[in-house]
């Protein structure tokens, strides 16, 4: 695994989030109710756990590995529409956080010990939603 991020196609998030949209719309999908979507999700993400049941390593290739995330993705963008979610902003909120709950100090240049122990630390101390 590359420390690089994979460069991805040159698909706009709206083109893709407008191509899950029509796919939806054109079997009369949209109106999935909420809790199947959520199930579908959690359900897709297992199947992709599923390569990694028994080993670090996936039993799945590439291809079968991207057919599951996909899944995924398009059962998340499903969601998203159905609550008006924007995604690319739900996601830079939730990196935002989870800078201010894990800062690069506490994990940058440290052992994988000293991570843990942060990460650990962190994670039993924060409050969710200031609670």
């Amino acid at each position: 695994m590359s420390d690089i991020p994979v460069p991805q196609s040159d698909k706009t998030f709206e083109e893709i989030s407008k191509q899950i949209w029509d796919h939806t719309f054109a079997r009369n999908w949209q109106h999935n109710p909420p809790r199947s979507l959520v199930i579908s999700i959690a359900l897709e993400a297992n199947e992709l756990l599923e390569h990694f049941q028994w080993q670090d390593q996936s039993v799945g290739n590439k291809e079968e590995l991207a057919a599951e995330l996909a899944d995924i993705f398009i059962y998340a963008f499903q969601f998203a529409h159905r609550y008006n979610i924007d995604i690319p902003q739900a996601i830079e909120t939730k990196l935002q956080k989870a800078g201010e709950k894990y800062p690069i100090e506490d994990f940058k240049d440290k052992s994988k010990e000293e991570q843990r122990k942060a990460w650990i630390a962190k994670k039993t101390s924060y409050k969710k939603n200031g609670l």
